[in-house]
């Protein structure tokens, strides 16, 4: 027999589904920021272009208070239906874990501020947050791996990377540790399930602590993509990564491999690139 406070709850999902059908049907198709409430009629992410102007103290919060628009109904409906998630443990980008304490690469900050461009360094080291659609790597396609800037650690495979709308590069998983087939090379926030489905969770490096982004769980909506499988969202600074594309033969004979910054800005559709 049902609770009663479990059918509350499928009471109150049933009628946020009826009147957010349209909603949901229009962000699974394309997630983009002209959907429109189906209630108050307004833009789902009205927010969006200002965050290009926003300064770099107001970007640690833009993220999550565009995404969250965009992420209430997927959320609601996942705490909802499903009562566990597994969660490892990490930290959030306001919190006060530290991000050198107990991971395996540390350097001192004024050797990251070294080490790291500007960008980079406000991305992996202060928990910012950069710009929707200012790194080359949200529109990059190719097969390969991405790693983490700050000390080079695979974290994703371009096989999970898909287009969320959002504007930074998206996945719907990450690498496992070689080491230890149980532990991800991307550490994830240790919150509650209910903060984790409504509000997402910060993501780090597991080598480094470098903040890379956020986590949702609202992969379901994303219909088409790795992302509804698994249902995650891994929301990623494109500064936080270098893509490693998988070489050409002229590349492996020269013995050269192709590194794609992702602290560089589009630039007509160029790919601006280091060799190492």
């Amino acid at each position: 027999m049902k609770s009663a406070g479990t059918s509350t709850a499928v009471l109150a999902l049933s009628i946020f589904l009826d009147q957010n059908v349209s909603l949901a049907k229009a962000f699974a198709r394309d997630g983009r920021k002209q959907i429109k409430h189906s209630v108050t009629n307004e833009p789902l992410f009205s927010t969006l272009d200002q965050s290009d102007q926003s300064n770099e103290n107001n970007s640690k919060t833009s993220r999550r208070d565009i995404l969250q628009k965009g992420s209430v109904f997927g959320s609601i409906v996942a705490a909802t239906l499903t009562t566990q998630v597994p969660v490892q443990s990490a930290a959030y980008a306001k919190n006060i874990k530290s991000r050198t304490t107990g991971y395996s690469i540390q350097h001192t900050e004024a050797e990251w501020s070294k080490l790291l461009s500007k960008q980079q360094y406000f991305i992996l080291r202060e928990g910012g947050t950069e710009s929707p659609y200012s790194s080359i790597l949200e529109g990059e396609e190719r097969a390969g791996l991405y790693l983490c800037s700050g000390c080079q650690t695979p974290l994703f495979d371009a096989k999970q990377k898909f287009h969320s709308g959002t504007g930074w590069p998206s996945f719907a998983s990450p690498l496992m540790s070689s080491v230890d087939s149980n532990v991800s090379n991307v550490e994830m926030e240790d919150v509650s399930v209910f903060q984790y489905k409504l509000a997402g969770a910060e993501v780090r490096c597991h080598s480094c602590g470098g903040h890379l982004g956020d986590v949702f769980a609202d992969g379901f909506l994303f219909v088409g993509t790795p992302a509804a499988k698994t249902g995650q969202r891994y929301c990623i600074d494109g500064a936080a990564l270098l893509f490693a594309p998988e070489p050409t033969e002229q590349q492996k004979s020269s013995e050269q491999l192709e590194i794609v910054r992702g602290d560089l800005p589009p630039r007509n559709g160029e790919r601006p690139v280091f060799f190492g």
